[in-house]
């Protein structure tokens, strides 16, 4: 069999992968709020779901029910509010993800949730103690999600579905904080959801522009090395006491010292450094070698 037909060298073929293929947080974040969602309507339960798992000020911090941090970001009032946090979810989460790393970004997105309870909770000390609200949803997430969005992209361009108008990153992120900012300050409707928005954005934004704590982010983010057995992993483990590679693929003859041939160095290359650090005359020598 030549190296073209291994597994490895077929990563152009079949279908593009789909926008999910590289943020399997967001799918589970989708799949986890749509299914309580539905659960909650179909069963009929979504006051006995919203009494244990909805985030107030006199439950989640003075009852020391931590868990509330947690839970009000999977939780959702109704279909709109759910579908609209769904869409932000699926075109600005799989984007941020990829520039997280999927671990990484669980832990940033759970804590934009936080960072926006424990604003909205501000808010109500603010004002003088009302703390009358009921917080539920993924939105102080996401708008951590939209403003590293905006750092990231800002000339990224958004098509709205509702008004359908085409923005650039930054100045959506710019406008929804306005308008967060506008309603907090006028103590509008839903200024306790706002200031769990602008805490999450808040959030989002330190943990991008400050260094250190983008560090600590990444660093809880990334997995402990494993030993890789042979055979398995992402990179191609060749040994050299299979003698079968170099007879079948040495497209030329070791010299009188026993130097090593091209396709040995080009197997040592993709051992160290991947598949992907191939040149396209490197492949081509590889492929055209297997053929032999």
């Amino acid at each position: 069999m030549g190296y073209a037909d291994r597994e490895y060298f077929r990563e152009g073929e079949g279908r593009p992968p789909g926008r999910l293929a590289g943020a399997p947080v967001i799918k589970w974040l989708l799949i986890l709020n749509v299914g309580i969602f539905i659960i909650s309507l179909f069963l009929d339960l979504r006051t006995t779901i919203e009494a244990v798992g909805s985030f107030t000020v006199g439950q989640g911090i003075r009852g020391l029910q931590i868990w509330r941090f947690i839970t009000f970001q999977f939780l959702h009032a109704d279909f709109g509010h759910l579908f609209f946090n769904s869409i932000a979810l699926y075109f600005f989460g799989t984007f941020v993800e990829q520039q997280l790393r999927s671990r990484a970004f669980l832990i940033f997105y759970l804590l934009c949730g936080v960072a926006g309870a424990l604003a909205a909770s501000l808010l109500g000390l603010v004002n003088k103690g009302d703390y009358s609200w009921q917080l539920v949803g993924a939105s102080a997430g996401i708008f951590g999600i939209l403003a590293v969005a905006a750092l990231v992209a800002p000339e990224m361009r958004v098509r709205l579905l509702f008004p359908p108008v085409t923005l650039t990153m930054r100045l959506l992120a710019i406008i929804l904080l306005a308008f967060g900012v506008l309603v907090v300050l006028s103590s509008g409707r839903n200024a306790g959801g706002e200031a769990g928005h602008l805490g999450g954005a808040l959030a989002g934004f330190l943990m991008w522009k400050i260094p250190m704590l983008r560090e600590l982010l990444m660093g809880a983010g990334r997995s402990r090395k494993k030993t890789p057995r042979k055979g398995r992993g992402f990179r191609v483990r060749i040994t050299r006491e299979k003698k079968s590679y170099k007879r079948k693929l040495s497209p030329r003859i070791n010299d009188a010292g026993g130097q090593p041939t091209e396709v040995d160095r080009i197997l040592d290359k993709i051992n160290e450094h991947g598949l992907q650090s191939l040149t396209e005359e490197e492949r081509k020598l590889l492929s055209d070698s297997g053929k032999k």
